[in-house]
């Protein structure tokens, strides 16, 4: 019974189980509201990330029926979502959306291009954002990736075209660049661009297009030429010489700016890289010629030049290149076999008799310089001999102005040392002192414009 009692006090009294249980309806009631609130809050997330989400399928939508500025609007919408931003699919279509309004393919939308003139450039980096999100190469990835070379780059040339005949030069050429992006493999915009750099004096850009244009197959400067001009072509080995040669003009242009710019060890680099595409080329083998003399790598020069020859020995112009280079290098008797060895080639070679004639009238104004400085004691030294020695160097250079008179009547670089040639030996050869003298006197008459 005492037991019983104790029990009985221990239990609680009827107020205190109605507090617990006020406090406990209480905190259920609290934590109800908490949830309500979580509930309400997650139901009007998707209340707001259910419409963001449809702005994709919109803008879809409204790009395939070609409604542009709907579908513009749409798509800009969904840069409000995190998840749509991480989603290559968006930005897929938004580089096809803003490629659309800078090609502007419909009149109902012409104000929407205007508007939005940096269209080809969002186009761009959504692309490539696209590409981005794309790491393993899956997905959105080829879909860019062809879109903007497809797309994209014929917009891109079509607004650096434009953009030049309205006189924004420096924005064609941005124009131009972004196209170059797009396709690597394209050779109108590096050529455009390449032309719009240089007129802008930007050389560094216009280096780059050259650079670039010498990375792509030849066959595609098929589009240089006209279609009257490709008929003309009888076969597949005339194309390709013909488009060989036009290429080639583009890799000269590039030397000529090293040169203009004095970059010469690029030069050097460049033209050997051209020449095992083009080993015919004499233009490059002249300026393989300069760049080699410039950077004094003359006997690399002389070896590379003979190597050429050994491969092509009917090809002058590497004659005369290397004759060049035995100047430079202070071997006036190599330079004249070379040069000499030319003309076995062809005989009628302008340079060859040129340089050959000048050699020898180079050598006689040397001596006939050293006379006329020449003190009394020292003339009756080796006086006469000097002048003999003079005679017979001008003798030598004679008949090849002579032939060159012929080729090139009226030339000025061929009737002055004509001209003084026959005014030495008129006073100074044993015989034929009075021809000399008439043929000075007509001379004198052509430079004198008689």
């Amino acid at each position: 019974m005492k037991a019983l009692l104790l029990a009985m006090s221990s239990r609680p009294t009827l107020a205190k189980m109605s507090s617990s249980m006020v406090e406990e309806y209480r905190l259920k009631k609290r934590l109800c509201m908490q949830m309500k609130k979580i509930i309400y809050l997650c139901i009007v997330c998707l209340l707001l990330a259910t419409p963001l989400k449809a702005q994709l399928s919109l803008a879809v939508s409204n790009f395939n029926s070609k409604k542009y500025d709907k579908a513009k609007e749409k798509i800009d919408a969904c840069l409000e979502n995190d998840e749509l931003k991480n989603d290559s699919r968006m930005w897929f279509y938004r580089g096809q959306i803003y490629t659309a309004i800078a090609q502007n393919d419909t009149k109902r939308y012409g104000a929407l291009k205007e508007a939005n003139p940096d269209a080809i450039y969002v186009a761009y980096e959504a692309y490539r954002k696209s590409m981005d999100l794309e790491p393993q190469k899956t997905g959105y990835y080829i879909p860019a990736l062809r879109a903007q070379q497809r797309n994209l780059h014929p917009v891109a040339i079509n607004e650096g075209v434009e953009l030049y005949r309205e006189g924004k030069v420096e924005s064609s050429l941005k124009a131009f660049e972004l196209a170059q992006e797009t396709n690597r493999r394209s050779l109108l915009p590096f050529i455009y661009g390449g032309d719009v750099a240089r007129e802008l004096n930007q050389d560094d850009k216009y280096e780059s297009s050259l650079v670039a244009i010498q990375n792509i197959a030849v066959g595609a400067f098929e589009i240089l030429l006209s279609n009257e001009e490709l008929e003309k072509l009888q076969n597949s080995e005339e194309k390709k010489i013909r488009l060989e040669r036009e290429k080639a003009k583009y890799a000269a242009s590039l030397m000529f700016l090293y040169r203009k710019t004095k970059q010469y060890e690029k030069g050097v680099e460049a033209v050997d890289k051209a020449l095992q595409e083009f080993p015919e080329d004499t233009t490059l083998r002249a300026m393989q010629v300069e760049f080699y003399v410039a950077t004094n790598k003359l006997e690399e020069a002389i070896v590379k030049m003979e190597e050429a020859i050994k491969k092509n020995p009917r090809v002058s112009g590497n004659y005369i290149n290397l004759g060049i280079i035995y100047e430079k290098a202070g071997k006036p008797a190599k330079a004249e076999e070379a040069y000499s060895k030319c003309l076995l080639v062809e005989p009628g070679n302008f340079n060859a008799n040129y340089n050959l004639g000048v050699l020898a009238y180079n050598q006689a104004a040397s001596l006939t310089s050293e006379v006329d400085k020449q003190t009394l004691p020292d003339y009756i030294k080796n006086g006469k001999k000097k002048e003999k020695g003079a005679v017979k160097a001008f003798e030598k250079a004679l008949p090849y102005f002579e032939k060159l008179n012929i080729q090139k009547p009226n030339d000025d670089r061929i009737l002055k040392p004509l001209s003084n040639i026959y005014k030495y030996l008129s006073s100074q050869a044993k015989e034929g002192n009075k021809v000399y003298k008439e043929k000075y006197d007509a001379i004198q008459k052509v430079l004198k414009g008689g």
